[in-house]
């Protein structure tokens, strides 16, 4: 009761002090609408520097424009004057567009015939021009007012608007805004990234940034930054803002996944999801799938996918992602829809057309791969390693057309991408395989192996290009791990069938190669093996002297050959073979013309043997003589004209017996002679076209943010209204009468008299 009673007491003297004193108490009640308008321009200007219109939205903001409107209609019912009428409609356009209604605040000021007196007036409504998008009006008013550093600062952002990139920058080199917070370098910054120079934009924002550390300067660089290949620089500023602002933290998480680093990346967007901040929940989701899908985590990845496709539209990023892990799950139908549907939506984002390219590769569609390859080339970077297994799709697509040299090329991208991708590494020794450069092939090959050892193909491959160098025993590991990796490889049978009858088990050679024929009849290379296993069997049993059974191994043999030369007649090396039967059989007229057919360096050796089994030594040397001149490091032919010459058969034959494990030859073709000589069999094999499933790890389609805007300085000021001119009132003396009261036995006196009270 007493606060009531005081409260009276201050309103009664407040209300008294504006009648006494009206100039003072309008004074007063404009500067408070000054102050709450200096307290409102920072928040004002703020929803422009961090790009936030909702900061207008918020109740301390809306509490200080009800307070503004309350305070101003308080100060004009008491200043106004009609003379006040320029000032009041500047003052109401003022709290208008505070207010956010920029239109009508310009069109109150349009109504008004300003004069070059009224700087302040041409400068606000400069900035209601600004504000509503009439950008040269605001030049004009800008021009014709003294904004100083602000009015320059704004005049080039109206340029920016109108993009007007080149005339903004040289109004800038001509002038000069001090004072601005760092908003001048940045919008000059802004300018030069619209004009193509990055680097320009970068010192000038690093500028600005050295001024004043606004969360916008730091964006702005970061994503200038991400664009021109600098992640490492633009993670720094993210970090730098993230923790206070939603908007920077997205943009940080997807600098680290750009860097792959996706367990950090995904962390920030889990840290994000347990905020209040709802604005970017779909950018978080997107980014946890890619996170994950980065991480091999495909179920996850696509449950995350699925969420963010709840709040996000469908774009390219969010569809290709999608695709990416089906791709992943060989699924290429799937994704090859998903892929083609986002080219059809924007032909210009790359990343779907390398993702439809992969999808046309895993349906063997590999003319219609190398066109999308082609048009993402762009695209395909040689500097980041997670780009190694599209190289190795485009080389493979490559290579199955017969485009040799630009499959190498790619594969070498690959290899240089990642040194350990074994499958580039494989794809290469079939290029060396192919150019009959077998040491090179070799090389990649065993260097694939260490990296991949679950491939029997490779290991099959590995070993024929060790037979190949007649390095027989290292092979038989190699065909062994094949064989038991994959019993059906028929390439891996063949080449362990190879190695045991090198190995001298003539017997489980024969019993492999029975049962290879009998499945696979219709193989050239195993009827040319089978006869060569038989022909070995034919000179053990002739070392025995069993000649029936060795004749009818001989006989064996021969229709082996025959049927190989039937099968496969251009492969004229199968006639060396036969030739060293006819010699078995002492038809060596036979035997010359079958060695002639394919006159190598084997046939010359083994023409050399059977003239030596003639007695014609002067014809066998001038044949081995040949061979030798053809390759002068073959231990089989040195060993060979070393018997001829001396006549010691024992002894050389000891002698290549205990040769290492990597000689040329075995002791199998010393063990099985029978004169002492080594005779050349050719062994057949093929070489398989290997193919990868392929790892189908696409580069992620990391969000891009293009949030470029120029930032002005709004700066409003409220006029005063004139002063009143002061006009003395006269004062009104009143005059009480005092009214007496007579009370009975009063005798006349005058005034009251209180009762007595018991």
């Amino acid at each position: 009761m007493v606060n009531k009673f005081y409260w009276l007491i201050f309103v009664g003297m407040l209300l008294m002090f504006r009648t006494i004193c009206p100039d003072a108490a309008s004074a007063q009640d404009f500067g408070e609408c000054q102050k709450i308008v200096k307290d409102l321009l920072p928040v004002f200007n703020k929803s422009f520097e961090e790009n936030n219109p909702a900061l207008l939205r918020e109740e301390s903001y809306q509490r200080g424009i009800r307070n503004l409107q309350a305070a101003y209609a308080l100060y004009h019912k008491q200043a106004f004057q009609s003379s006040d009428s320029a000032q009041r409609m500047n003052n109401e356009a003022v709290i208008l567009a505070l207010s956010g209604n920029y239109q009508k605040a310009l069109h109150i000021m349009e109504e008004l015939n300003l004069s070059t007196q009224d700087g302040q007036m041409h400068y606000n409504r400069g900035l209601f021009s600004l504000l509503s998008g009439k950008f040269a009006d605001a030049r004009n008013d800008f021009a014709e007012s003294p904004g100083g550093s602000h009015g320059t600062l704004n005049t080039i952002v109206a340029f920016a608007k109108q993009k007007k990139y080149s005339e903004a920058v040289d109004f800038a080199n001509g002038n000069s805004a001090k004072n601005t917070g760092g908003k001048w370098n940045y919008n000059i910054g802004l300018l030069y990234k619209y004009l193509g120079q990055p680097e320009e934009a970068v010192n000038e924002i690093t500028t600005a940034i050295r001024q004043k550390d606004e969360m916008a300067y730091r964006l702005q660089r970061g994503d200038i930054l991400m664009r021109t290949g600098n992640e490492k620089k633009a993670v720094k500023d993210f970090e730098k803002v993230a923790r206070t602002h939603p908007k920077a933290q997205i943009r940080y998480a997807n600098a680290l996944l750009s860097l792959n680093q996706f367990g950090a990346a995904k962390a920030v967007f889990q840290t994000y999801l347990e905020t209040d901040d709802r604005t970017f929940r779909g950018d978080a989701y997107l980014g946890i799938a890619h996170c994950s899908y980065g991480l091999q985590q495909i179920s996850e990845a696509q449950r995350y996918y699925k969420l963010a496709s709840t709040l996000k539209r469908e774009t390219p990023a969010l569809q290709s992602g999608i695709a990416n892990t089906h791709l992943s799950k060989h699924e290429y139908q799937t994704a090859f829809t998903l892929f083609d549907r986002v080219i059809k939506k924007d032909s210009t984002y790359l990343p779907a057309y390398l993702g439809r390219a992969v999808s046309y590769y895993g349906q063997k569609k590999y003319d219609l791969a190398l066109k999308d390859f082609k048009k993402a080339e762009k695209a395909l970077s040689e500097d980041n390693k997670f780009f190694a297994d599209l190289f190795v799709t485009k080389a493979f697509s490559e290579y199955y057309l017969k485009k040799t040299s630009e499959a190498q090329d790619d594969f070498q991208k690959a290899i240089k991408l990642d040194a350990a991708r074994y499958e580039a590494l494989a794809g290469m020794s079939s290029i060396m395989i192919d150019q009959k450069r077998f040491s090179e092939a070799g090389q990649f090959l065993a260097k694939g192996l260490q990296y991949e050892q679950g491939y029997d193909l490779m290991w099959s491959n590995y070993g024929s290009l060790l037979m190949h160098f007649d390095m027989y025993k290292k092979g038989y590991k190699v065909f062994q791990k094949a064989v038991s990796l994959n019993p059906a490889n028929v390439n891996a049978q063949n080449g362990w069938g190879i190695v045991l009858l090198e190995n001298d088990q003539l017997d489980k050679a024969m019993a492999l190669f029975d049962s290879l024929v009998r499945e696979k009849p219709e193989l050239p290379f195993l009827h040319n093996n089978h006869g060569i296993v038989q022909a070995y069997i034919g000179n053990r049993h002739d070392q025995k002297h069993q000649v029936n059974e060795a004749n009818t191994r001989y006989d064996g043999s021969f229709e082996d050959f025959k049927k190989a030369m039937n099968a496969a007649p251009s492969r004229k090396f199968y006639n060396v073979n036969q030739g060293n039967v006819y010699r078995y059989l002492e038809k060596y007229d036979e035997a010359k013309l079958s060695y002639q057919t394919y006159q190598d360096k084997s046939a010359l050796n083994n023409t050399a043997i059977m003239y030596a089994g003639q007695e014609r030594i002067k014809d066998a040397k001038y044949y081995l003589g040949v061979a030798i001149q053809i390759d002068s490091l073959h231990r089989v032919f040195q060993y060979n004209m070393t018997v001829l010459a001396k006549g010691k058969q024992q002894e050389m034959m000891r002698l290549v017996a205990s040769a290492d494990e990597n000689s040329p030859f075995s002791d199998i073709g010393i063990k099985y002679s029978r004169d002492g000589f080594v005779t050349i069999y050719l062994y057949d094999y093929e070489y398989d076209v290997l193919s990868f499933p392929g790892r189908h790890y696409m580069p992620l389609p990391v969000a891009e943010y293009k949030e470029d805007y120029f930032i002005p300085e709004y700066d409003f000021k409220l006029v005063a209204y004139e002063k009143k001119k002061a006009n003395s009132p006269k004062k009104k003396h009143v005059h009480y009468h005092s009214q007496k009261v007579k009370l009975p036995g009063s005798r006349g006196k005058s005034g009251t008299k209180c009762p007595i009270l018991f």
